[in-house]
């Protein structure tokens, strides 16, 4: 693993995750708003000390920070360490063998690609999983394979 300096932890995976909500929800507020909801419901709702995810892709393409990256996220029971989680607003009611464009949308593929291929080089990236790898869940609503994600 590629040494990121002080107070970074080590990253060699990305964890793919789905907020589980429908597309239609707060369709009229912006992806800032929806990501302090988020934020609401693992800190107040979950009593963590921020969001569990380090990176949130909104149904448009666009990309948020959740919690920092130097930060040990908390996004997968046991699977933390050494992995960074981004989140896809969408999801609910998916299964982990429905089609990407089930539940997402051709702007969220390319910005998530975009953002993992982003991660690949300045880590030292050697897996790209979902989140129903680890977890008896259908999040994120797909099957996740490296080699989809990373070229």
């Amino acid at each position: 693993m590629i040494y990121q300096g002080p107070r970074h932890h080590l990253v060699d995976e990305v964890i793919l995750h789905c907020s589980a909500t429908r597309p239609s929800w707060w369709a009229n507020k912006s992806l800032e708003e929806q990501v302090a909801e988020f934020r609401r419901w693992h800190v107040e709702d979950r009593g963590w000390r921020d969001i569990g995810y380090h990176f949130i892709v909104g149904r448009a393409g666009k990309i948020l920070r959740g919690r920092a990256e130097t930060v040990v996220g908390a996004h997968t029971k046991g699977k933390n360490r050494g992995t960074l989680g981004v989140c896809l607003v969408g999801g609910h009611g998916s299964s982990e063998k429905d089609d990407f464009f089930d539940n997402f949308t051709k702007e969220q593929l390319w910005s998530t690609r975009w953002l993992v291929q982003n991660i690949a080089k300045r880590t030292d990236l050697k897996k790209v999983s979902g989140h129903n790898q680890y977890a008896a869940k259908a999040c994120p609503g797909f099957q996740v394979r490296t080699e989809d994600w990373v070229k």
